[in-house]
């Protein structure tokens, strides 16, 4: 009796320890892998970004994104984002399944910014210093207002502002030039316009003003 009993007890703690040991080798690994959106699709549903980590510092890598099964959350976790705040030049942290990177991505901690957050500035370029990260623009439109050709002051990030060229979502390598007619996309911080992206027009698309460098859906 006793040694069945004890026969009993070893098989059972044997496939115990084999199921543990099966469940917590199926536990997928996640890496989180930071960078600044070079460009987002919400209607493709895949974002683009450039990373800012090793392996790979300086590459870019695009991802899948839905809009309900992507969590997006702020580093407190405080404000409730979706992927339609998501915005070109913003620095995310996306948490991605080891071996799966093609997979859609479940959560995204962006900076705390919501799409409201950003405003949107059009007209001409006036003058650009790519070292100090400075740009004066003679405003003729902001947040689809005209305005009267007022002169406003910008600051960027030499190293990561992003660049577009219209009708592409898609960065380019282009120098931009005083009298080029531009579209900025800037938040307020600290008494300063900060500029995150900037989309260069041709002259035949000077006056659209219902582009923006996010593609979505309602």
């Amino acid at each position: 009796m006793n040694l069945n009993y004890l026969k009993f007890f070893l098989l059972s703690t044997a496939m115990v320890l084999c199921t543990g040991m099966s469940l917590q080798a199926s536990v997928p690994t996640i890496s989180q892998v930071s960078g600044r959106i070079m460009w987002v699709d919400v209607k493709l549903g895949t974002m683009q970004i450039k990373l800012k980590q090793e392996p790979g510092m300086g590459e870019t890598k695009e991802y899948r994104i839905t809009r309900y099964e992507t969590r997006v959350k702020d580093p407190a976790d405080k404000k409730f984002l979706t992927i339609d705040d998501l915005r070109p030049g913003e620095n995310v942290t996306l948490d991605v399944i080891d071996g799966q990177e093609d997979k859609i991505i479940e959560k995204i901690v962006a900076e705390s910014l919501q799409a409201s957050d950003f405003q949107v500035a059009a007209g001409q370029l006036q003058s650009i210093d790519g070292q100090s990260g400075t740009l004066t623009l003679q405003e003729k439109m902001r947040n689809g207002v005209e305005e009267q050709s007022n002169l406003s002051n910008f600051i960027f990030d030499p190293q990561t502002i992003v660049v577009m060229q219209y009708p592409s979502i898609q960065p380019v390598a282009i120098v931009l030039k005083p009298g080029d007619q531009v579209q900025i996309q800037f938040v307020l911080r600290d008494g300063k316009q900060e500029i995150y992206s900037i989309t260069l027009y041709s002259p035949q698309h000077t006056t659209t003003t219902t582009v923006t460098t996010t593609t979505s859906t309602q």
